[in-house]
Formats: structure tokens, sequence, C-alpha cells
């Protein structure tokens, strides 16, 4: 991938991740990089283009993370995913599905359904990580599995969103919490 291009996707994941995919624009993005926005659409010809290659970057990025993760028992994999959440809290950031999610209706639907993806895929991801810290028995909880993979998970995208508008802990919070139930 070119430098410029990798440029380009990198600052409209941080734009998304920051102010929301309908509020940047190309110009957002060939201002800082000293672009004309024609370098842009040469890349992607159209943002619902740009939005379906920062979902797959993500995609890519947490198949990387479970992948490098795969030999740690289920607890230091659980806590790993944990910290990708507090990476993101430090940087004022929230994660591209809470980033995305809220506006699921108002997507080009070409990018629906790579977030779908990528939603199942870390549900799924933490359902698996869940049974498989009940087998090491390392984690003990009442709920379901996919009860408790739907706790963690919401609980943790809108922590990130609750610490943006509160300036409070709440990832923080949310965090010890989940350490405490499992």
């Amino acid at each position: 991938m070119s430098d410029t291009k990798q440029d380009i996707l990198n600052l409209a994941e941080h734009l998304i991740r920051s102010r929301g995919y309908h509020a940047f624009s190309y110009k957002d993005l060939s201002t800082p990089l000293q672009v004309k926005n024609a370098a842009i659409h040469y890349y992607f010809p159209s943002k619902k283009d740009l939005g379906v290659a920062v979902i797959r970057k993500n995609i890519e990025a947490l198949e990387n993370c479970f992948a490098s993760w795969a030999g740690l028992p289920a607890r230091e994999q659980l806590f790993n995913f944990i910290e990708i959440y507090s990476l993101n809290n430090q940087s004022n950031l929230i994660c591209f599905m809470g980033a995305l999610g809220p506006a699921y209706q108002s997507l080009p639907e070409e990018m629906r359904a790579p977030l779908t993806e990528a939603g199942l895929e870390i549900r799924n991801w933490l359902k698996w990580i869940l049974n498989k810290g009940i087998e090491e028995n390392a984690f003990h909880f009442n709920e379901t599995i996919e009860e408790k993979a739907d706790v963690i998970i919401t609980s943790l995208l809108a922590s990130l969103i609750l610490n943006r508008v509160t300036g409070d802990r709440v990832l923080e919070n949310v965090v010890s919490l989940i350490h405490k139930t499992i």
C-alpha cells in the first residue's frame, strides 16, 4: 500500500473515531495531508469506499491481535482485548464499532455488511474466549457465555462514549468490574 493511501486511511480512521463518519469530508483529509481531493478520490473513489476500507483495516487488526494472542491463557487474552479500549481512551478515541454503530441506519449499504461482520466477529471471539476461560477454570460467572460476552462488549463500547461525554473515569470502573466478575 502506498504511503499516501495509508496516510489517507489512517487519518480517515482517526476522524471517524474522533468525530464520526458523517462529520468529515475529503477536504478534512486533503488539507492536513497536503494533497488534492483528486488524490484521495484516486485511492478511494467515494467516501463509502473509504469507510469500507477503514472497517476492513480494523477487522484485520483485530484478527492479527487474536492470532498473536492464540497461545496465551484465556484470562490474558481477554485482558489484552480490554487493553485495546484503554489505549483508545488514552487517545480520546472511541472504537470503530462505537463510532460507526450509532450511525448504522444512515451508513451506505456497502459499509453495513462489513460492520455487521466485525460486530459478529468480536462477539464470537468473546464467547469463544469466555468458554476457553471456563474450560481452563480461569473464569467463573453466573451468566450464560453469550450474556457475559454481550455485557463485556457493550460495557466497553459505552464506557468510551460516556468517558468522552462526562470526563469521568467510566472505562476504568468498567474494567475493574469486568476483572471482579469473571
